[in-house]
């Protein structure tokens, strides 16, 4: 990830165009020194897929989309990534790469409110946003990306993953994913009891809270990077966020289970989430899911020290078809 920094969000937004899947247009030169800054510019290293970059309008929302399909000729698949909170998809290289050297074409997004997505920044009302909005994007990529299909969410992304596969009610026979990957999928964070206290009595003054930089990973770069050198990094937590978080968390307990089974990856020094708590709703909530258990790992599974980060991929890569 460069140093330099000749844009911001909204010089992007000004000048983005709606991501086309036909003719993709070339990056602007401002776009261009977005992707290198955050090191998403692997047209020269895989010169098999373009990279495509705009906007798509889904709701009241711009939202910022990448995607890496082959210029001719098919893929071995594709992946459609989720980010986590306070996340975008400038973080996921180390993934998007992965997936790119095993010939899949990946689709990523910024959520509202994240990255250079429009938004309340980092706020939303109502999680079922978040699953409108993945609804409007699965059939696209239905529609314009080669099988078989693959769902993957980090944090968030894996609880908006979830709520999905409820809502949609799908079965082994009908699902559109070949496989469901959560990382360190979201139910709870730490501190629950704490969090919804504070919530009550804070909600009548306050609009957002000061956010706590957690030590999501072993790789000390890339927490000093989150802390100093990711200009979409919010720095407050906004109260519509957690009044969300809280509504969904209850309401998740009591949809019926789903007979699909996820691949869940779960890091034992995660300080952001209640993972044992997480992990036996999980286990409850859907067929007998493929649990893997890191004990070192913490949450930030996608850029965790390389050790740590191969041996994750070491299980996707198991789970896909190639």
């Amino acid at each position: 990830m460069s140093s330099a920094l000749n844009w911001d969000t909204y010089s992007i937004q000004r000048q983005w165009q709606p991501i086309d899947f036909d003719s993709p247009t070339s990056l602007s030169p401002i776009e261009r020194e977005y992707c290198q800054f955050y090191g998403l510019d692997f047209e020269n290293e895989f010169t098999r897929f373009v990279h495509a970059f705009g906007y798509c309008e889904v709701a009241d929302f711009r939202l910022a989309t990448h995607y890496f399909r082959p210029r001719m000729g098919l893929s071995k698949g594709t992946m459609v990534l989720l980010h986590g909170y306070f996340d975008h998809s400038g973080l996921f290289i180390h993934l998007i790469r992965f997936c790119l050297e095993r010939d899949l074409s990946v689709v990523i997004y910024d959520l509202p409110g994240h990255g250079l997505s429009t938004g309340e920044p980092a706020g939303i009302d109502g999680f079922h946003h978040y699953v409108d909005i993945l609804h409007h994007y699965i059939p696209w990529c239905q529609r314009n990306f080669d099988e078989p299909l693959y769902l993957l969410g980090q944090s968030t992304g894996g609880a908006i993953a979830m709520a999905y596969l409820m809502e949609k009610g799908f079965t082994r026979t009908n699902s559109p994913f070949k496989n469901v990957f959560l990382l360190a999928p979201l139910v709870r964070p730490v501190q629950w009891k704490k969090l919804i206290w504070l919530y009550k009595v804070s909600k009548h003054w306050a609009k957002s809270v000061q956010r706590k930089f957690m030590d999501c990973s072993h790789d000390e770069q890339f927490i000093k990077f989150l802390q100093t050198g990711d200009p979409l990094q919010y720095q407050r937590v906004p109260l519509s966020w957690v009044t969300s978080l809280i509504n969904w968390a209850n309401d998740f307990e009591k949809v019926a289970p789903s007979l699909l089974s996820p691949i869940v990856i779960q890091g034992g020094e995660d300080s952001t989430i209640d993972w044992r708590y997480n992990l036996s709703i999980i286990d409850r909530k859907f067929d007998r899911p493929q649990i893997h258990y890191f004990p070192q790992a913490r949450h930030h599974l996608v850029n965790e020290s390389v050790e740590i980060r191969n041996r994750v991929f070491q299980i996707l890569e198991a789970n896909i078809v190639i």
